[in-house]
């Protein structure tokens, strides 16, 4: 009875797992993505995966 509820919690923190690894280039980063997921559910972390943009890439006049 408990192998249940523990198989679906185990596979929706693999989907948070890996919508923040897709993620982890985006404007949020890994644990961004990651928290997203977990608090408003993996299909509205995918959402907000698709509409965010990427980082923008330091170049080496910006580095000190």
């Amino acid at each position: 009875m408990i192998a249940v509820p523990f198989a679906g919690v185990i596979l929706y923190v693999l989907a948070c797992w890996l919508i923040a690894l897709l993620g982890r280039y985006g404007k949020f980063g890994f644990w961004g993505n990651f928290w997203t997921s977990v608090i408003l559910t993996p299909i509205i972390g995918f959402v907000i995966l698709l509409a965010q943009d990427n980082r923008p890439k330091e170049s080496a006049k910006n580095a000190h």
